[in-house]
């Protein structure tokens, strides 16, 4: 049995942020034995076709569209589609028609051999797989910024009921995200993406948390964050919110695991307030563990944006629970949904400095 995969990013190579977690579930549907074929957006570098993956598991091929960026910021594998949509232009919306029009193509071509087609994102994944092959059965996991979109187009309705009438199963990252999406399609539908349970993790091991700090040369306390330099992100909150917790010291280091356009501003805010600020940009999947038990708290301090678009639910965020780091996080879209009180746990409003300041100092 071959199961196709629909995406617009997809991990470029093992150890790659991008898509990781689309990745993870190629990795999953692979373990059960069967054939994988992923259709995913290139990067502008012009990667072979049916390249295999066994990083992800024996029978995993990956198919990409090819996607020319000709000026102006990248849809895919840059600061994030939503972001670059929403900033219009249109170098962006061409790269968006090209990557329609061979994602259908591509489609076309694979997926007569395919017993069954998972999409993630809505659009354009989503509506490519109802819109070409029907007869298919259809699952479509909406992350966030699908949601979103769809709420800003004068069809986003029309749309959202099309793909709810073809889609066999609907996987929202939230119940937020679901409700949102009932609004749109005229009804409640689909069912929140099933994610282990956060249990009691035990506190990071002393011993192996000061190898990591030495190792990544750690020194004080140290605040560390995994995520895109993006407005929805809210890094520029969690520099406040050290500078604020540092009034009565010495400020704490803030540390960000990530890249994007917020880079020079996030430098310019931390320097101005005297926060210590480390950006390493993206580093390998396999790595990110070692930084987090470093940390004395990992912080996810993300907003609403003024679009309406908020986070699922951060993969970076359960990592960090489920390896036993304390975590302070936003109480917006997702992660408001995580089960609080909870141990190592603290959920504090958005886009609120001295809320997080104090949560911090907790």
């Amino acid at each position: 049995m071959t199961i196709g995969v629909l995406t617009t990013s997809f991990p470029r190579h093992a150890g790659d942020f991008a898509g990781s977690f689309v990745a993870d579930s190629v990795r999953a549907l692979a373990a059960s034995g069967a054939a994988i074929e992923v259709i995913a957006a290139d990067d502008g570098a012009g990667a072979a076709d049916g390249v295999a993956r066994t990083d992800l598991g024996p029978r995993v091929r990956v198919w990409r569209v090819p996607v020319q960026v000709t000026g102006g910021p990248r849809l895919f594998y840059g600061d994030g589609a939503p972001e670059a949509l929403e900033r219009g232009g249109g170098a962006v919306w061409a790269q968006a028609a090209a990557f329609w029009a061979g994602l259908c193509q591509r489609l076309r071509a694979r997926a007569g051999r395919w017993a069954a087609i998972e999409a993630h994102w809505l659009v354009p994944c989503g509506l490519a797989a109802r819109g070409c092959f029907p007869a298919l059965p259809l699952t479509v996991h909406a992350h966030s910024g699908d949601v979103a979109l769809l709420e800003r187009l004068p069809a986003g309705p029309a749309l959202a009921r099309y793909v709810a009438r073809g889609a066999t199963d609907l996987l929202f990252a939230s119940e937020d995200l679901r409700v949102r999406f009932g609004r749109l399609a005229g009804t409640v539908v689909g069912r929140v993406m099933p994610r282990q349970p956060l249990g009691l993790a035990a506190a990071v091991d002393p011993a192996r948390r000061l190898a990591a700090r030495h190792s990544l040369r750690f020194e004080g306390p140290t605040l560390l964050s995994v995520g895109r330099l993006v407005p929805i992100k809210g890094f520029d909150v969690l520099v406040r919110a050290a500078a604020i917790a540092g009034q009565r010291g010495p400020a704490p280091s803030v540390v960000i695991l990530g890249d994007g356009p917020e880079r020079e501003r996030l430098g310019a805010l931390a320097r101005r307030l005297g926060v210590p600020l480390r950006l390493p940009g993206f580093v390998e999947r396999q790595d990110v563990p070692r930084w987090m038990t470093a940390a004395d708290l990992y912080v996810q301090p993300s907003r609403r944006l003024a679009s309406g678009r908020t986070e699922g639910l951060p993969v970076a965020t359960l990592e960090a629970l489920s390896l036993g780091v304390p975590v302070v996080a936003s109480a917006t879209g997702g992660l408001s949904e995580l089960p609080h009180p909870a141990p190592r746990l603290r959920l504090v409003p958005a886009d609120d400095p001295a809320a997080l300041a104090a949560a911090l100092a907790a």
